[in-house]
């Protein structure tokens, strides 16, 4: 992999996959991951710390293991659920046990004969399930008949895993939207370049909008499929110019925030950003489909309306959405904000601190889970407003 993401939680995953015996060479700018022609040894105890995608993905994983392994995380990650994961291995002749938490952790897998075949996957509380099944499929000897069971959240996560198993050369076909045949098989190890993260990037555009300045962040792909490249359209519905070329795009806004309504059932990880860009709003503001926030890193709907409560300005949770109600007078200024350790809160609720003066961040670090280098970032946001 060239340009990785050194990050916690890739790290998490790395630490995971030595674990299971495959071995990951971390080099400046390039980490190589060395396999054993399919083979996973397991045998042994991981942590993943807070990352549920590693902890999701691994366990597939590990299922595939000659040994069970034993899988463990922090008290939050313990929260997060894995019970449907769980029940689809075991329907495809594998082995686990799960432990006595909320989510299921800790939790034994591996050690038994996973065949494949079809299962049908209840998808209302994470895409990582479905993605994590996809990636082990064709070293099932039977291979996989995936089938989502609707309620479907964050879909595209699913469409980015499939498409990478194609540019591995893996035999993958859409039978329909909801549904997803993997031939069993072998395919070469490849050089993959890591795209720039939409995610991350999204926090800069907020920036643009609020401030009436530009930002330009390179090495994205504008054609992207991750979900959250969908921020662009939305920012040029309320009228920000948005510019795009090979590997960058920039937005430019007037620091006018227009009242808006968006679904974002595909896009969750958006929900942060655009939560701040309705605090400066002109008037209310709704976020829908956003009910699968409550198994994220935090209970994220819930930590969004409080902190746009001490902010100043009024929020009621829903039953999976987040009302913003009309701005009585400007948002307050020497707000706490809390974090609960959730990276995107913090990140997102720092830029509202470009716009109104006192914002302190309760747990700065936690940024690392996915961006180490956030705050080295956003001080080069200094000089964005045109103001």
């Amino acid at each position: 992999m060239i340009e990785p993401l050194d990050a916690d939680d890739t790290r998490a995953t790395a630490e995971g996959l030595a674990a299971l015996g495959i071995d990951v060479v971390q080099g400046a700018g390039v980490w190589q991951v060395r396999a054993l022609g399919g083979r996973v040894p397991g045998g042994r105890s991981v942590f993943v710390r807070e990352s549920g995608t590693s902890l999701r993905f691994l366990m597939a994983l590990a299922a595939l293991g000659e040994r069970p392994s034993r899988f463990d995380g922090s008290p939050r990650l313990r929260e997060r659920p894995v019970q449907e994961l769980a029940r689809a291995l075991v329907q495809l002749g594998g082995r686990v046990v799960l432990g006595d938490s909320p989510g299921g952790l800790p939790v034994e897998v591996g050690g038994g004969l996973l065949l494949g075949g079809g299962v049908v996957l209840p998808a209302g509380r994470s895409s990582q399930f479905a993605s994590a099944l996809l990636l082990i499929g064709s070293r099932l000897p039977t291979g996989l008949d995936l089938t989502l069971e609707p309620p479907v959240v964050s879909l595209p996560y699913v469409d980015l895993s499939e498409q990478v198993l194609l540019s591995f050369g893996a035999e993958v076909t859409r039978l329909d939207r909801y549904r997803w045949h993997v031939e069993p098989g072998v395919y070469p190890g490849r050089e993959v370049r890591i795209e720039g993260d939409h995610s991350s990037a999204s926090c800069f555009f907020l920036a643009a909008a609020l401030l009436g300045g530009s930002v330009r962040v390179e090495g994205l792909d504008p054609n992207s499929r991750q979900p959250d490249a969908r921020l662009g359209r939305i920012l040029g519905d309320l009228g920000c110019a948005v510019r795009v070329g090979a590997d960058w795009i920039e937005v430019e806004g007037s620091g006018t925030i227009p009242r808006f309504e968006v679904d974002l059932c595909d896009a969750p990880d958006l929900a942060p950003t655009l939560a701040v860009l309705a605090l400066f709003a002109e008037g209310p503001c709704l976020l829908r489909g956003i009910a699968h926030l409550r198994l994220k890193e935090s209970d994220r709907i819930a930590v969004l309306a409080r902190n746009l409560e001490i902010l100043g300005r009024p929020a009621r949770v829903g039953e999976g959405t987040l009302e913003i109600g009309n701005p009585h007078k400007p948002p307050r200024g020497a707000g706490r904000i809390f974090t609960a350790s959730d990276h995107r809160i913090a990140m997102a609720f720092a830029v509202a601190g470009l716009r109104i003066d006192g914002i302190v961040v309760d747990d700065a670090r936690c940024v690392a889970k996915s961006n180490p280098g956030f705050w080295d970032q956003f001080a080069r946001l200094e000089g964005t407003s045109s103001a």
